[in-house]
């Protein structure tokens, strides 16, 4: 492994890397081109049956669908460099307001999320993987210590019999990109890894301005093509348009799948997806390919296998290949266990140019819905990697920078409350 580095070019580059959004949402079966983009979130009525009641009158009468939840997440690492545990919330309200439907069926109207994602420990989740272990990865993407966000604010319009769709404002490029049945972070396996894009996508913009058309070409084929911001800023949208409009960077991405059924579009599928980002910041321009086979047997079985490429861009790894599956019992539908393996190698221009060593990764999970508006999923993380140990490079001891075959175990829990 090279020990050649400029110790602050590395830090300024890893902590700057770690600070960019990375998000991902479940996808769930329709016998459309898309679910819609955030209620897919939803995984079942809050047990408040007068407020559902109210929920239901207005969809029928105002064309409203709207969901609220508040996430909780605990993290105990057994050997840390740092500190052993972190803990972090985040409350969502989401929905879809139809505010135009045609004679043929084809609606129009506006997707909305808006979030407050806050800390509970020192160190947030998002942060735990890189500052507390040294790791070059998310132990978990999402809940970290931003405040408010709004990561999904757009037109949504249906065309052509429900065969197509297109959005247009901004965006969460996870929505529509890579997607496989066990992609949320909200709902599933906690690694980045095992989320959208694999590690090997540049940027995962969301809260992006831009563009989305997708939509079945024929029964079993179908594809998307999009182009966005390639930073994107959900706690400042506005903001984030100007930095679009300044600097000129955008993210771009085109995918094409299979699918025996219109209806098991997010289920069963394989698909190829396309991507390409401009130079942003410390960042060169990069491009990349993403692979994907997923599918369900037995009405039980959801294996899959994944794979990822990238050449720059700011992505977090050069390759990744991702194998694993979800298992539903037979008694209890809405519970889901999970297992996943992955091999990753660092994308060396994103972190100072440092050659690390490659690194492994499983993670096993149980989500249990215990009640109706409750969901709690434990989890634990193996990891083996090359760790980075910061304290060394505070105090300038550079023969001890780097931890070689470092193997971390992390336990986590995660607690769903709908509303």
């Amino acid at each position: 492994m090279k020990r050649t580095l400029n110790i602050s070019i590395v830090t300024t580059a890893l902590l700057s890397y770690f600070a960019s959004p990375m998000f991902a949402t479940a996808k769930e079966t329709n016998t459309e081109f898309e679910n819609v983009a955030v209620m897919k979130d939803k995984t079942g009525p809050s047990d408040f049956e007068a407020w559902n009641q109210t929920k239901q009158s207005w969809q029928k009468e105002y064309g409203l669908q709207l969901g609220m939840d508040y996430n909780m997440l605990g993290l105990q690492a057994v050997d840390a460099i740092g500190d052993s545990s972190a803990a972090s919330g985040a409350v969502r309200v989401y929905g879809q307001w139809d505010l135009v439907k045609t004679d043929s069926g084809s609606t129009g109207g506006v997707v909305f999320k808006f979030e407050h994602r806050h800390k509970y420990t020192e160190t947030s989740p998002k942060e735990f993987g890189l500052a507390e272990l040294g790791y070059i990865g998310f132990v978990h993407s999402l809940y970290g210590d931003q405040g408010f966000r709004v990561t999904h604010l757009f037109w949504r319009q249906s065309m052509l019999d429900n065969r197509m769709v297109t959005y247009l404002g901004f965006l969460d490029m996870t929505d529509y990109t890579d997607f496989y049945p066990l992609a949320s972070p909200w709902n599933d396996f906690n690694n980045g890894v095992f989320s959208s894009g694999s590690g090997t996508i540049g940027g995962l913009p969301d809260g992006g301005l831009g563009i989305m058309l997708g939509g079945f070409i024929t029964d079993k084929v179908y594809g998307s093509a999009s182009i966005m911001d390639a930073k994107g800023n959900a706690s400042d949208l506005l903001q984030g348009a100007e930095d679009l409009f300044d600097s000129g960077a955008t993210w771009k991405s085109l995918e094409i799948g299979y699918t025996p059924s219109r209806d098991m579009l997010f289920i069963q599928n394989a698909h190829l997806t396309f991507w390409q980002r401009d130079e942003v910041g410390n960042d060169e321009e990069g491009y990349g390919i993403n692979v994907n086979l997923s599918g369900l047997i037995e009405k039980q079985w959801l294996p899959f296998i994944r794979y990822g490429w990238a050449e720059d861009g700011g992505a977090m790894y050069d390759s990744s290949l991702s194998a694993g599956f979800g298992y539903i019992p037979a008694q209890r539908s809405e519970d889901m266990f999970g297992l996943a393996f992955n091999w990753a190698s660092t994308m060396a221009s994103t972190f100072g140019n440092i050659d690390f060593e490659d690194q492994y990764t499983a993670e096993l999970y149980y989500r249990a819905q215990v009640l109706p508006w409750l969901q709690l999923s434990p989890s634990v993380q193996v990891i083996n990697h090359t760790a980075i140990n910061f304290d060394a490079i505070e105090i300038g001891d550079l023969e001890h920078i780097f931890i070689e075959d470092k193997t971390d175990v992390v336990f986590g829990v995660k607690a769903r409350f709908a509303f």
